[in-house]
């Protein structure tokens, strides 16, 4: 498919604005079995587990659970989930080397391919709930953040940017979902990832007023909290498979013992000109797909 935005993006030289950032954007139809898969995940864990319900009571302030879902929400609902491999901020002040990043023959190569994300677990904060990404091979090539960055100071994290949302068509959209096994070196490992790509992630949802940039932060947090041989670390075995791990100070981790594969695509998105461009063809491209799934039903 030929689409504006690919072109948009592989000709940097043509337009002065790159892209806001670099990153997979999971498929509609499995962005939206996803959220619920994780939301029924914390549901079911919060029901389970009294001690994690009580804090999560806690911090959050809500009492019940439905309003303790309702409590970590996504700016653009209907927006489908993605995991940044590069920031590229806005021009002119942009990321130191995000110019050279763009202009990098294997980024101009991946943009518009389509691979699979893997998710192995998910963390919950005061702040945000996210779900943890162990990257490929591949996928690390294309990678280029800061896995060492933690928590910067609150204004950065509550600074939300006015992004346009990447949304599909609701209704035509039918749920996918595809799981496996857990990887041996996953599987019971308390510190599944950590170094190079470490930070990838995707923002499930936020606390009023924080920015999904946080999801990273935190998540680089809690990796250093499992790198440390706490005896005050709770671990819970989990009826449904898996272990909760509490690192305190409402810092909670799942440890499930399957993984989740979701379809993703590799684009660049967002800012000026440029944004409008990508955002269209983003579009676009998803609802395409939406599109070709109804019709296979149908046929």
């Amino acid at each position: 498919m030929s689409i504006s935005m690919v072109e948009a993006t592989k000709n940097s030289k043509a337009d002065s604005q790159l892209p806001l950032y670099y990153g997979w954007f999971v498929k509609p139809e499995y962005s939206s079995s996803f959220l619920s898969k994780s939301h029924k995940l914390l549901a079911d864990t919060l029901q389970e587990i009294p001690n994690f319900l009580k804090d999560v009571q806690n911090f959050t302030q809500k009492v019940y659970i439905s309003d303790i879902l309702l409590h970590y929400t996504r700016e653009n609902p209907e927006e489908v989930l993605h995991c940044t491999a590069m920031y590229n901020g806005v021009y002119p002040n942009y990321s130191p080397g995000a110019e050279e990043y763009s202009e990098k023959q294997l980024v101009k190569d991946s943009v518009n391919q389509v691979s699979t994300l893997h998710s192995i677990g998910w963390i919950l904060t005061p702040r945000t709930f996210g779900a943890r990404i162990k990257l490929t091979n591949d996928q690390l090539l294309l990678w280029n953040q800061n896995d060492t960055e933690g928590n910067p100071p609150q204004s950065a994290v509550n600074a939300k940017k006015p992004i346009s949302p990447v949304t599909y068509y609701q209704r035509s959209i039918t749920f996918k979902e595809n799981s496996t096994d857990q990887d041996p070196d996953v599987m019971g490992n308390f510190q599944p990832t950590s170094g190079y790509g470490s930070k990838a992630h995707l923002t499930l949802g936020c606390s009023p007023g924080v920015a999904a940039v946080t999801t990273g932060y935190d998540l680089v947090d809690l990796i250093r909290l499992e790198g440390t041989n706490s005896s005050e670390v709770k671990t819970y075995d989990l009826s449904n498979g898996g272990w909760l791990r509490n690192y305190g100070e409402g810092q909670w981790v799942f440890y499930p013992t399957k993984q989740f594969l979701l379809e993703s695509t590799f684009l660049g998105y967002g800012s000026g000109t440029r944004g409008l461009e990508a955002s269209f063809a983003l579009l676009c491209l998803l609802c395409s797909s939406a599109i070709i799934s109804m019709f296979k039903e149908l046929s």
